[in-house]
């Protein structure tokens, strides 16, 4: 198996942590989605990442169908939706809602100036939507609703992943909310190599 990558993205992310919590060692192959690189595009006709190329060839993409491929492929290991799925599933959304909301952002500055968008109507219900997401899961932080444990499933990663790529790509935004109770998850999940070997740079 490969899986087609880049260092930036949160999908990436999320993908390479269920891989890497269900015990899958894929070495990440570094691609350039912009630059219409011919191994992704050969593997993707939507030239995205993650692309993960299974070893018969088969690429899946898109990372919770990833995700989703390992739940039915590994039942034996960890599970990623723990014992409460609908609730793992429901949290893990609020998640990727942020997760959308910040990465059109930045691919809508890379064609426009940022204050050409970021205070337009859609620009500001994106950033609305960042800031309501991590509000909504910050709360459910500070109730212990997301858990780590001994393995940490899709909402905390979700969560994690959101909160270090506002912090990559929005470093202090005056409008980002305080968010400590995530903070203090995402310190107690900073050693697992799922999370530390993945971080955005």
């Amino acid at each position: 198996m490969h899986l087609l990558a880049n260092t930036t993205s949160p999908y990436v992310r999320l993908a390479r942590m269920a891989l890497i919590e269900k015990g899958v060692e894929v070495e990440p192959t570094i691609v350039d989605p912009w630059a219409d690189d011919p191994r992704l595009r050969a593997a993707n006709a939507a030239t995205r990442v993650p692309t993960l190329v299974l070893d018969d060839g088969t690429p899946m993409t898109e990372s919770l169908l990833i995700v989703q491929w390992l739940e039915a492929t590994r039942p034996g290991t960890p599970s990623l939706l723990g014992s409460d799925p609908a609730g793992v599933l429901s949290r893990t959304g609020i998640a990727l809602g942020v997760i959308d909301a910040a990465v059109h952002t930045i691919i809508i500055r890379k064609v426009t100036a940022p204050a050409l968008f970021d205070e337009t109507p859609v620009g500001l219900r994106r950033r609305r939507s960042m800031l309501e997401g991590m509000q909504r899961l910050e709360a459910m932080a500070a109730e212990g609703r997301l858990r780590t444990g001994d393995a940490p499933t899709l909402d905390a990663l979700a969560a994690i992943d959101a909160l270090d790529y506002l912090d990559f790509r929005f470093t202090d935004a005056p409008w980002l909310p305080a968010m400590p109770a995530l903070r203090e998850l995402g310190a107690a999940l900073a050693q697992r190599p799922s999370v530390q070997r993945t971080r955005p740079h």
